[in-house]
């Protein structure tokens, strides 16, 4: 078949199939605006994300107590508790550079049955 004998036998089938051409045409302009949404959404939270990066500057440092391997398991962080209040002092009086210091303390509770880990930071 030629090209033209082609496209005059697809446009007489959407002429008759008008309604499901119409569901068609609207299924494919509501999947190209879900991809178009999802990929600005991503976008946006990219660009908030490194914003707050950005915000924290250059020259932070960030110090926790870190986990340790127990039989092969990593406990995670806070399973120990190296850093004490002292820690942060000694860092507050001995490194001149240190502008800002905050202290936080992860702990889990169980509170009627759940276990909660509250944050306190300060």
């Amino acid at each position: 078949m030629e090209l033209t004998a082609t496209l005059r036998m697809a446009l007489r089938a959407l002429g008759r199939n008008k309604m499901r051409t119409a569901l068609t045409m609207l299924g494919v302009i509501i999947g190209v605006a879900a991809v178009i949404c999802t990929v600005a959404i991503g976008e946006g939270a990219t660009q908030r994300i490194q914003t707050a990066i950005e915000n924290m500057g250059a020259n932070m440092v960030w110090i926790e107590a870190g986990g340790v391997n127990l039989n092969g398991v990593r406990t995670g962080n806070g399973a120990t508790k190296t850093l004490t209040l002292e820690d942060l002092k000694a860092i507050q009086d001995q490194i001149p550079l240190v502008r800002k210091s905050e202290l936080e303390h992860f702990d889990a509770r169980n509170f009627s049955g759940l276990s909660l880990r509250p944050q306190i930071s300060g």
